[in-house]
């Protein structure tokens, strides 16, 4: 009578692990398959077999006056501190390094400050069409001509930081 009753206890054990205590039988489905020479295509992508995302993707804010003015103030200071051709190679970059992004950092470093034409800002700078709170550009006039600054930030609150300065296209 023991080895019986150690028996049940294990196999009760064993179902409840399992999950099959109390559980009854549903038919199982066999998926559909499709012909092989058609792949799947969840509708709307280009990739066969890709996973859709149907959640929507909302809209960037566009940049407010104060956003906007903290932008012109910085493109300035960019291009100011840019335009300095007489400084050594590091100590320009060094001035640079606090104004740029990771990837404006990277652009510039090697760079010979001797051969930037600018030499100082002429103007205040002019937020352009498109600007967000997270990226916009803006064009600064200096002594060289027009450049443009690409600025941008991981957010509202953070600062804006030059990812590019170049001369202004056309």
């Amino acid at each position: 009578m023991t080895r019986a009753l150690v028996a049940v206890v294990y196999l009760t054990a064993a179902l409840a692990l399992t999950g099959c205590v109390g559980a009854t039988a549903s038919p199982t489905v066999a998926p559909t398959m499709s012909s092989p020479s058609a792949p799947s295509m969840p509708s709307g992508t280009g990739v066969p077999g890709a996973p859709t995302d149907d959640a929507s993707v909302l809209p960037v804010p566009e940049a407010g006056t104060d956003s906007r003015a903290d932008a012109s103030t910085t493109a300035e200071k960019v291009v100011t501190t840019f335009g300095q051709p007489t400084l050594d190679a590091t100590t320009w970059m060094n001035n640079l390094y606090p104004l740029l992004t990771q990837t404006g950092a990277a652009a510039y470093e090697g760079t010979d400050p001797a051969q930037v034409p600018v030499h100082q800002v002429t103007g205040t700078g002019t937020i352009l069409d498109g600007s967000t709170e997270v990226a916009l550009i803006v064009q600064v006039p200096t002594d060289a001509g027009l450049y443009t600054v690409s600025l941008s930030r991981p957010g509202a609150s953070a600062p804006w930081l030059a990812d590019r300065i170049r001369p202004a296209q056309g």
